[in-house]
Parts: structure tokens; sequence; C-alpha cells
């Protein structure tokens, strides 16, 4: 994927898609996605989420299907690099949630939440307005709903014709759901963007730059969970996936 007026190059880590953009064109990137007259879904990709999409044929077509791929984990980043596959950059998955915001206040656009507890997506909404002066919160419905509330939900969602769908935890499926329902919203944009709301919230924090540097933010709140160590080991995983590619596909 890759022309004159979207500088974007999708190469493959372990034959999973990633975009190679530069983080400056990002969002000029996004402004041409909004102007394509269709539902165009971001992923931000983690090395979790990789080695997901290996084994999951659904979220392998969410990443294929998808207008960006993002790499949201350094893992990603330095496997697509010890590949030689490219050179691609990372993105915080907070950090990018920010400028979608801004870009959807200047230009005058909507955004509708989807995702969270009822307090959390609540108490994120009034912060949201509170950040955001201009831009209008067109709907929210809190995660964890009930199947039978789902159909009503997408109805909800495409009769807003949000310019930003932004959805967080408690969407099942997480980015397969928004791929899952895609052709049935209206043009604009949507991201998963894990626990976004938690954040704007103010009951959870981001990961320490130190962390997500070294590409262990899910180690983040170790003292407090230390059953977060056991993410050590699809990231240990990973490397031995890299180190057998590189040997006998070189």
């Amino acid at each position: 994927m890759e022309t004159d007026s979207r500088r974007v190059k999708r190469i493959k880590v372990l034959g999973v898609p990633v975009d190679v953009i530069d983080p400056e064109m990002a969002l000029r990137e996004v402004e041409l996605l909004l102007d394509n007259g269709q539902h165009n879904q971001i992923v931000l990709l983690s090395v979790r989420g990789l080695l997901r999409a290996r084994r999951e044929p659904e979220l392998a077509r969410t990443l294929r299907d998808a207008a960006l791929v993002l790499p949201a984990s350094v893992g990603v980043v330095r496997g697509a690099r010890f590949l030689k596959a490219g050179q691609p950059s990372l993105f915080n998955t907070f950090d990018l949630v920010i400028r979608l915001l801004s870009l959807a206040e200047r230009l005058k656009g909507s955004v509708y939440l989807l995702g969270g507890t009822k307090t959390v997506i609540e108490t994120a909404e009034k912060n949201l307005r509170g950040s955001f002066h201009d831009i209008r919160v067109v709907g929210r419905y809190n995660g964890f709903f009930p199947r039978p509330m789902e159909a009503d939900i997408v109805t909800a969602i495409k009769k807003s014709a949000p310019t930003l769908l932004l959805a967080g935890t408690g969407l099942p499926g997480r980015e397969t759901w928004l791929q899952r329902h895609r052709r049935e919203l209206a043009p604009g944009i949507s991201l998963w963007a894990g626990n976004c709301f938690e954040i704007f919230a103010g009951t959870e924090r981001q990961a320490s730059p130190r962390l997500r540097r070294t590409g262990l933010a899910g180690l983040s709140g170790f003292w407090r969970q230390p059953w977060r160590i056991v993410l050590v080991f699809p990231h240990l995983w990973y490397g031995v996936l890299l180190v057998i590619h590189r040997v006998f596909h070189p």
C-alpha cells in the first residue's frame, strides 16, 4: 500500500501487515481517509496482537482490511527492523487518541465513545468535553453490554455518524468487532484504543516512557498485579519466531 497521495508503505512482520508512515504524516493521512467516503479502521498493533493475528483468521482479516496498521509496541518496530522488512515508527496509543481528538475538534467534527464501565465512560466524557471544547460528543455507550443490545448500539452509532468512533475496554472482540460492523457504519474513522477511557477518567495511568521504550508497557502496575509477569512469555516466543524467520527466510 503505497501511493503518491498516501505516503504509506505496507510491510509484513512474520506474515502480519504493518504500515510504515512518518508520525508527522499520520494525521494528514487520517484527513485523507475522512474524505474518501468510507468507514476506515485504524489498528494499533502490539506484539500480542501480532501473535494473535497469526492464529486467529478474523483478526488477520481485520488487519488486512484496516486503513492503517500502526505499531503500538516497540517489539513490532524492532521485529520489522530485525527482519529488514522496513523502518516503521512507534505510535503511543493515548498520544494518538489525543491527536485524533484534536484533529476532530479542528475539523468541527464529532466523536462517539464506546467502552468502559458506565461510571468510567461518564467521567471520561465529562473530562473530554472539558479538554476539547469544540468537539461534539454525539453518543456514548459503555462496554460489557449484553449481546441483544448490539444491533441497537450499531444503529445508534450509524445514525449519529461520528467523525471518530473511539472504542475501549469491554468491547467484545475489540478490533474485530469494529471490522465486523464496518460496512454498517457511516463514513469516518474507528479505533480500538485499549484503556483510553480509564486514563481519561483518571482510574488508570499510562505506562511509564521507560517501560514503553523497552517494550514492556504491559508490566505497568506489576507490583499491584504480580500476575502480569506472564506477559513476558509472549515476547520471548516472539523473539524465537523472529530468529527462526530470519534464519530460514533471509
